[in-house]
């Protein structure tokens, strides 16, 4: 990004004739006291000062006198012509593209302060109750979306599979009954695509347990032989545990 230029320039608008003595030879002589804006622009911004700068000049070849030779006479008449005739249009104005550019930038930080308010007074409590939704001991009919593992046969081969279960009991133990959907897969982000309508027959038993912290809960059977595990991805809570109407 290209860095941004800075112009300034004087632009005249009064003249003022008057009798100075000089700093000189102390002779009484006819002066010009000329007023100039001081203007500064950005491209964004045109920045006009409301200070006029005032410059001396000798009326009879037109030379400059410098700030250093002023008298206290001259001193005291740029003060009272400043005073006197102010530098019109002061202030700052804003090219097309400023303004494009400030209001652009002004909208970000209203959305982004609403962002926050709306984080803080709504989004994060929120957030907060259904996480604790999520891991309180689950009533009979909820479902979990979340990883199978079962040892299927005596020779303790794994079935591996993603899906959701279906709680169908639930004892004041902790200890959970649950079914399986009857098409479970891959793992997949789009949670809520997953068959979760339909579910097997066969109950499966295990003990309840949640970690608030992790976003995580476990069904493990007594014996070990079959686990499902359930862990939010990416705070979306809502897609993997349905409650109970």
């Amino acid at each position: 990004m290209p860095i941004q230029t800075i112009s300034e320039h004087l632009e005249h608008y009064k003249t003022l004739k008057s009798q100075f003595v000089s700093p000189y030879n102390k002779m009484e002589i006819l002066m010009e006291a000329r007023l100039h804006k001081k203007i500064i622009s950005t491209g964004l911004v045109e920045n006009i000062k409301k200070k006029p700068v005032v410059v001396f000049y000798t009326t009879s070849n037109q030379t400059e006198v410098p700030k250093k030779d002023w008298t206290q006479q001259m001193k005291k008449a740029a003060v009272d012509y400043a005073v006197e005739y102010p530098v019109p249009d002061a202030g700052k104005t804003y090219s097309l593209f400023g303004k494009i550019l400030f209001s652009t930038t002004i909208i970000g930080v209203v959305g982004a302060c609403a962002l926050i308010f709306y984080l803080l007074y709504f989004s994060t409590p929120q957030f907060k109750m259904n996480l604790e939704e999520f891991v309180s001991l689950p009533k009979k009919g909820d479902r979990y979306y979340g990883f199978i593992h079962q040892t299927i046969d005596d020779e303790q081969k794994p079935f591996l599979a993603h899906g959701w279960i279906k709680i169908i009991d639930v004892n004041a133990d902790s200890t959970c009954t649950y079914v399986l959907s009857t098409d479970p897969g891959a793992l997949t982000f789009d949670t809520l695509d997953a068959e979760h309508t339909s579910f097997s027959d066969t109950a499966i038993q295990g003990k309840f347990n949640a970690d608030e912290r992790a976003q995580k809960v476990t069904i493990i059977s007594q014996d070990k032989r079959s686990r499902f595990d359930a862990q939010v991805m990416s705070n979306k809570i809502k897609n993997y545990k349905i409650s109970v109407e």
